[in-house]
């Protein structure tokens, strides 16, 4: 390995030497000591010299040493193998989460299969995705996120209202007639709820269209003392339940902000996802014929 990372460095400079050689030939021949006739004219020697230039980065590409791989490869291979599951490298796409694909880790708890994947958005900020796709007979929404300042704005009601007004012409005017996103996301625009935990109700705004059931999911044992743990440690994180697709199936959404490389944050997020995914099936919110979590 490091024989090939000499060659690579050496052909590269030789590399260059060749082009400025090839370029500057009229001038570097009295230095030479050598007429430019006797090596068969300009013409020639630049001929020569772009055919050698040529060669050496051949052979350059040829060796060149493996590319080492990223910290984050290596911390989701770790991750990967601590879940028993695979890595890909996904091609770049664009979607509701901005851009997505590199690096993305699957594996299955349960029977419900989780994705661990980044992305970003047009201002380039990173982000950090669990993501578990479910089929519930019991439906409800629910956006969870720390309390603070600034969540507080992004999270009001005057905003939100806004926002959804706005989605919903937009729906009128292309003539949507199912109810849209706009409709499904309305909840957003309402009061948040308490949970009835006094210090889950002063870490956490909760939004949601169903309360009881919400209350039941995030008041859960397994699910509350990770959401605790999550909140004691780390900042910017969001936890949603949407619904996706067709009747029935939901997203559940564990985000973020930033590619998370540390091991405790990605065991601590893996916690809540697989948390999450035993509570639905052992309160009874998997679809009939749903495979039960373990």
């Amino acid at each position: 390995m490091l024989v090939r990372r000499v060659l690579h460095s050496i052909l590269g400079l030789l590399s260059i030497l060749v082009l400025g050689a090839v370029i500057w030939a009229p001038a570097l021949v009295p230095y030479s000591g050598v007429p430019l006739e006797d090596l068969g004219g300009l013409a020639h020697v630049r001929l020569t010299g772009a055919a050698l230039f040529v060669a050496l980065l051949v052979v350059r590409f040829l060796i060149r040493p493996p590319k080492q791989p990223s910290r984050k490869a290596v911390v989701w291979g770790e991750f990967a193998k601590a879940t028993g599951g695979t890595v890909t490298e996904e091609p770049r796409s664009f979607d509701s989460i901005g851009w997505a694909g590199g690096t993305t880790v699957r594996w299955n708890s349960g029977g419900v299969p989780v994705t661990l994947s980044a992305s970003r958005d047009t201002d380039r900020n990173e982000f950090t995705h669990l993501i578990a796709d479910v089929r519930l007979g019991k439906t409800f929404q629910f956006h969870v996120v720390p309390e603070t300042m600034m969540a507080k704005v992004l999270m009001s009601n005057q905003l939100w209202s806004l926002a959804l007004k706005a989605a919903k012409e937009g729906e009128r005017q292309a003539g949507a007639g199912a109810a849209g996103a706009a409709e499904r996301l309305s909840f957003m625009a309402d009061k948040e709820i308490l949970l009835g935990d006094p210090t889950l109700d002063a870490a956490l705004l909760v939004k949601t269209d169903t309360p009881a059931l919400t209350r039941e999911f995030l008041l859960e044992s397994g699910v509350s003392s990770c959401i605790r743990e999550m909140h004691a440690r780390w900042k910017g994180w969001q936890l949603s339940l949407m619904f996706h697709g067709a009747a029935g199936e939901y997203r559940l959404t564990f985000m973020m902000p930033g590619t998370l490389l540390e091991p405790q944050g990605l065991d601590a997020s893996r916690k809540l996802i697989e948390a999450s995914i035993r509570c639905f099936a052992d309160r009874g919110f998997l679809a009939s014929g749903s495979t039960r979590a373990a």
